[in-house]
């Protein structure tokens, strides 16, 4: 998958999430859009940080591990309910980011190479 199908990916499924939850708290904000635009920044980070220079970069930040450990971190700020409305926006844009990198994830682990359970 290129970078720009796991931007697009991210930015669909995040803007898609965002607005179904403002839908049940009967609420309309531009949360869903921004939280697109967010995604698709922050989908990009696996490859900033294992560049896509040759077919074998699947190393620590694309493995099951890095996979497992995002996912228990989303699930914390979920759980976690800031007393701030400071803290909510900052809960709010790390989930973001969260998401976004599991959005790039899943992806490549339906490839033929998949994800490493830890790094090559």
């Amino acid at each position: 998958m290129n970078a720009a199908a796991h931007q697009w990916t991210a930015a669909f499924t995040t803007g898609a999430v965002l607005h179904a939850s403002e839908v049940q708290r009967g609420e309309a904000t531009a949360w869903p859009i921004a939280g697109g635009v967010l995604a698709a920044i922050f989908a990009k980070l696996p490859d900033v940080l294992e560049p896509a220079v040759h077919p074998h970069h699947r190393q620590f930040f694309h493995s099951v591990a890095c996979t497992a450990l995002v996912a228990a971190g989303w699930k914390k700020l979920h759980e976690w309910q800031p007393p701030s409305d400071e803290g909510r926006f900052l809960r709010k844009i790390r989930m973001i980011g969260a998401g976004a990198y599991l959005c790039h994830l899943a992806p490549d682990a339906l490839t033929a190479r998949s994800l490493p359970l830890v790094g090559r």
